[in-house]
């Protein structure tokens, strides 16, 4: 039987220093009615709201622990002029991970020389940016070089 260390410990390494991953930074979902998921995961779960956004992009991030959100978004939140980067809205799932800071070139560099399109840097404030790049089957993944989290602490990777 094997055995698997994880957690801060963890012996599973990037080969290449300069493209680790640094832990998850977001996961969000897709979800039919807002109102009835935010009463859910803010009320019942009790992830407390860092955030809200207003239509025509409406969702809402909860925070999931240290430096890491849940985002719901209805499947309205995105398409063509609406969404982030291209994205679908609530039309996909997507989640980020935090990466070294400074990291983003060897990141899009890396990605782009395997013949995946990458768009980005985008920067979000703060001195936050993010890569974003689809996988295999077109789910949307950010590569997210922050510098604060939501609620504007202070990230260190």
């Amino acid at each position: 039987m094997r055995t698997r260390r994880l957690g801060a410990g963890s012996t599973a390494r990037s080969p290449d220093p300069s493209r680790q991953p640094n832990g998850l930074l977001e996961l969000v979902l897709e979800v039919a009615s807002l109102d009835h998921s935010v009463n859910f995961y803010r009320d019942l779960l009790q992830l407390p709201e860092v955030e809200r956004w207003p239509e025509p992009r409406s969702g809402v991030w909860l925070s999931i622990g240290r430096n890491a959100v849940l985002g719901l978004w209805p499947a309205t939140s995105g398409g063509p002029g609406v969404g982030i980067a291209g994205s679908r809205g609530g039309r996909h799932v997507h989640f980020a991970i935090y990466v070294g800071h400074g990291s983003l070139p060897a990141w899009k560099g890396a990605l782009e020389h395997a013949g995946h399109a990458v768009e980005g840097p985008l920067a979000f404030g703060h001195g936050n940016e993010s890569l974003f790049v689809s996988d295999p089957d077109g789910n949307v993944v950010e590569l997210g070089d922050w510098r604060v989290d939501w609620a504007g602490q202070p990230i260190s990777v």
